[in-house]
């Protein structure tokens, strides 16, 4: 997928409807099955960030290009570092993008784990200086309104029956996420959100589903904009 470059963030813009979003993010399908082919690149090279070792993969297996990540994260880094104020000064970086973030595949890469488990951390702290910089810019009561229209519209879509949440795939033999996996996640968020618990989003972002076809799977590019704006209110109410 090609990395979001528009560089506005959830809190700057007005909520979009998920039927509208077409956002891929990093594979929420089971081990082993439906695997995207990796893509041959050049040799990788080693990390370079101030502190930051990933482990890597042997030689004949395949993980993330580390010149991708190692680039990435410099970027990240730098926004960091700049005050809630200049949050905006570094565009195509932010919770967002972040969240939405993949890479290459190549031989001897880095383990995906460690890095993604990085990316989680990066997407927490740059939701946080986000949701500053939007209530300092426009106020407590414009950031509870676009929290309670998000809230919304995820809310519509959860309380849609079972195998009726998500779009199916256009074409019929089309590989998607099993229905019935989906559904039991859904029925756990929106469980959550009626009790007023707090939600652990590494429930949502460690979510894996078995591939499916026909009547029997959702759409998986609408499954993961759903489950990526769910993520974001998560991060938002903490």
């Amino acid at each position: 997928m090609s990395e979001n470059t528009s560089g506005s963030s959830p809190a700057d813009q007005p909520t979009r409807t998920i039927d509208g979003l077409d956002t891929h993010t990093r594979s929420r399908s089971a081990p082993g099955q439906h695997a995207p082919a990796p893509q041959t690149a050049g040799q990788a090279t080693a990390a370079h960030g101030a502190g930051r070792k990933f482990s890597r993969v042997t030689e004949e297996r395949w993980g993330y290009d580390p010149a991708e990540v190692d680039d990435f994260l410099d970027r990240v880094d730098a926004v960091l570092v700049t005050t809630a104020g200049d949050l905006r000064s570094a565009p195509g970086v932010g919770s967002r993008q972040v969240r939405e973030r993949v890479f290459d595949r190549v031989q001897g890469g880095y383990e995906s784990a460690p890095v993604d488990a990085r990316l989680d951390e990066l997407e927490d702290q740059l939701a946080d200086r986000e949701r500053e910089a939007f209530i300092h810019e426009h106020g407590p009561e414009r950031w509870e309104e676009h929290l309670e229209l998000l809230g919304q519209t995820l809310l519509g879509r959860l309380n849609r029956p079972h195998g009726e949440r998500f779009r199916q795939p256009s074409q019929r033999k089309q590989l998607g996420y099993s229905v019935a996996d989906v559904d039991v996640l859904c029925d756990r968020i929106t469980e959550h959100f009626r009790s007023d618990e707090d939600l652990d989003p590494s429930l949502v972002r460690t979510a894996v589903f078995r591939q499916a076809q026909a009547q029997r799977c959702y759409e998986e590019q609408q499954v993961d904009a759903f489950l990526d704006r769910v993520v974001e209110l998560i991060l938002a109410l903490r």
